[in-house]
Parts: structure tokens; sequence; C-alpha cells
């Protein structure tokens, strides 16, 4: 069975001048530009990362178990219901 490796191997190897999926090109200077001379990764979105809202976890687990914000009951899995991580008999599915 081949080794594990690291997501940033893969990663690695698209810096070096491997085939990026995005974009098909193979690495070369010059190929950040489109046919229209204008930059391909501007329209990819915004640049500006103050503008980007961070990911919120929507669920935690504990492996000694941890209080529901509502009920109190101590559980492994409690879910983000609004600003409360709570069980599973708490959460307004």
């Amino acid at each position: 069975m081949p080794e594990d490796r690291s997501l940033d191997d893969f990663a690695e190897a698209n810096d070096v001048g491997g085939t990026s999926a995005e974009t098909g090109s193979d690495g070369a200077e010059g190929d950040a530009a489109d046919s229209d001379g204008t930059d391909a990764d501007a329209a990819d979105g915004p640049t500006d990362t103050a503008a980007v809202d961070p990911a919120v976890a929507t669920s935690t687990w504990h492996a000694d178990g941890a209080a529901c914000d509502r009920c109190g009951e101590r559980v492994e899995r409690r879910w983000r219901d609004e600003a409360d991580f709570v069980c599973a008999d708490c959460a307004s599915w």
C-alpha cells in the first residue's frame, strides 16, 4: 500500500510546473493573462480578505463529552443552533 501523503505535497507539485486543474495551464509564465490581456486571477472573486466572512463550525465533538448549552446534558456531539452548541434533542432540525 502506498504511503499517505499530505495535500501540501500536491500543491508543491503544482507550484513547480504541474498542470493546474482550474486553468489548464502548465505553469509557464504568461499564462495568467487571458487572451484579451486581462489578469485571469482578477475575475476569480474578491481580493479583499476583509470582505469575506470566515468559515464557522457547525458542530463539535468531545471524547469525554461537553454540556449542551440549552439543557445542560453532557453529550459527545453538539450542533450549532444560532449562537449555542446544543445536543440532538435540543437542535431545531
